[in-house]
């Protein structure tokens, strides 16, 4: 049977195009021809329905720039469909039931998840289980992932920038998986226990979530229920975060460590102060590095590196050798 390969891109890394099936496009081309509201989504109150019940847009393709390398190889190698601004459990969801879909048609998968696309592809593998995820997926190469969360979703819910672009509040505070991936260290100090971020009681004493039962100004506030899905993802991941990938061939973690990276906001909610530590701009290295699991951090092929920039990770051709 032969062998395939397929890249789940990261934030940023897809293309949009309407329900109507208009021509695809960059979230940069769509915040540039003023149409930032098209990007909103809207979820109900039960946190256990992970799917949106309002989405204008469908993702279909990828950023070429991003990816360039991988459409010119032999074998080929394809790309899955996702919306990156959706719940990652949901996310995770659509990738396990495309791998069990395919499952007939070849041998397995070789993944390559990049940034926000190794989050969908850990929880396609929860999903699973180890035996069944191993028995579609021959290894995972993880590239510039946010295992414990990114300053860079914290300044998109504080400040609406987002890999170098401006979005609106009340867009931005809509997406769950910038939730989801807020850091898992308390931002003021580092302490790599304290994921304070994720209480309700943090946001409440910033002034940017109003008490329990006030009404909600999105371009004021953060999500009440968005944060409460960014909650159960960390405490479904608290432990046995990476136990679903024991059974693959093999596992390769890579890191760029050579950019300056945000790392602490000691006077949060403003970012004065702030300080950087090295990694790729996005994703810290050896606070990454240093957090995984022991097992992970024998078993695993893991290379850190000087690379591009976070979003350009995988054109950068080194690190597009050691994908292959």
């Amino acid at each position: 049977m032969p062998r395939r390969q397929m890249v789940v891109p990261g934030t940023g890394g897809v293309l949009y195009e309407t329900a109507g099936g208009t021509a695809t496009a960059t979230i940069l081309e769509i915040l540039t021809r003023g149409a930032a509201q098209e990007l909103r989504c809207e979820h109900g109150v039960d946190p256990n329905v992970l799917e949106p019940v309002r989405n204008a847009l469908v993702a279909r393709g990828y950023m070429t720039l991003a990816y360039e390398p991988f459409a010119h190889v032999v074998p080929r190698w394809t790309f899955f469909d996702y919306d990156w601004r959706l719940d990652i459990r949901y996310s995770g969801k659509r990738l396990a039931e495309h791998l069990q879909a395919e499952a007939p048609h070849g041998d397995r998968w070789r993944l390559v998840a990049h940034s926000q696309g190794g989050l969908v592809a850990l929880a396609a593998a929860r999903l699973l289980g180890a035996e069944d995820f191993a028995r579609l997926v021959q290894s995972v190469c993880f590239v510039g992932v946010p295992f414990f969360g990114t300053v860079s979703a914290l300044s998109a819910l504080l400040y609406g920038t987002l890999l170098g672009n401006a979005i609106p509040h009340d867009v931005v505070r809509t997406w769950p998986s910038v939730y989801q991936m807020l850091p898992r260290w308390s931002i003021a100090k580092g302490n790599a226990n304290r994921a304070d971020l994720f209480l309700d009681g943090t946001w409440m004493k910033a002034g940017l979530l109003p008490a329990p039962g006030e009404s909600v100004d999105l371009t004021r506030h953060i999500d009440r229920g968005l944060l409460g899905r960014a909650r159960a993802l960390l405490q479904a991941t608290t432990t046995s975060y990476f136990e679903p990938l024991r059974k693959l061939d093999y596992i390769r973690i890579i890191q760029g460590n050579n950019l300056d990276t945000p790392f602490l906001l000691p006077q949060f909610p403003s970012a004065e102060g702030a300080t950087t530590v090295a990694g790729d701009t996005l994703v810290p290295d050896g606070f990454t590095r240093d957090r995984l699991p022991s097992w992970v951090q024998d078993e695993a092929t893991i290379k850190r590196l000087p690379s591009s920039r976070h979003a350009l990770l995988c054109s950068d051709p080194l690190v597009f050798e050691l994908c292959l």
